[in-house]
């Protein structure tokens, strides 16, 4: 017996030598009979089937066609039922939307009745700082001194700044504002909007993020 896979089945076909001189043949030759086929998906051997194969065939089928597509629906469920408990995915396609909202609210602007229902859902999602230890409290002395460390864990604006970065490059590359024309580029929203990010965070004007940080010691100053 031999297995023949084509698109979606498998066909099963038993081989059979013709002797020499059998029919009047003048040499001896194999021929192929076909016994039956089963879809490529099957996890068992469908009873009709299994009913015109040996019991050293039946093993075969079910070793070489039913046990790999066991294999593949366990390894399918396994991996919706990790799409289903992933909220990364579900955040990461609202935020596309979210953004594809923003630009198109431009032209149309939103209730802010619908603005306050995306609030409370996102006041429901359980993010890593929520899960950090909690914070022992210091003698006076120390506590005084972490005052402003605490502060900053409370409202990270940096964390904040980051992660509407790293929201927007998802939305960029989503197509949320769509492919810059061949031609005046920068005439373009999406152009103007990364100027003004580049002029807030590395501009050399007193207002930008990189001299508020060189100001207070955490970046470098250039020449220095």
């Amino acid at each position: 017996m031999f297995i023949k896979k084509r698109r979606t089945l498998a066909l099963i076909y038993r081989s059979a030598w013709v002797a020499k001189g059998t029919g009047g043949n003048t040499h001896g030759y194999s021929v192929q009979n076909y016994v039956g086929s089963l879809p490529l998906e099957s996890i068992e051997v469908p009873t009709d089937l299994a009913e015109l194969l040996s019991t050293e065939e039946l093993a075969a089928v079910d070793s070489k066609v039913c046990d790999p597509a066991r294999r593949a629906a366990d390894e399918a469920k396994r991996s919706a039922e990790r799409r289903e408990a992933d909220p990364i995915w579900r955040l990461e396609e609202a935020a596309r939307l979210i953004a594809e909202a923003a630009v198109r609210s431009e032209k149309g602007v939103v209730p802010d009745s619908k603005l306050a229902a995306i609030q409370a859902a996102m006041t429901a999602v359980k993010s890593v700082s929520q899960f950090r230890p909690a914070v022992v409290v210091p003698p006076a002395p120390i506590a005084a001194k972490l005052a402003v460390t605490t502060a900053m864990e409370r409202v990270d604006t940096l964390r904040d700044a980051l992660d509407a970065i790293n929201a927007a490059r998802v939305a960029v590359l989503a197509g949320s504002y769509g492919s810059a024309p061949k031609e005046g580029v920068r005439t373009t929203y999406a152009y103007k909007k990364w100027a003004d990010i580049l002029q807030a965070v590395t501009g050399t004007t007193g207002d930008s993020l990189m001299r508020a940080l060189q100001t207070r010691g955490f970046a470098k100053t250039r020449g220095k």
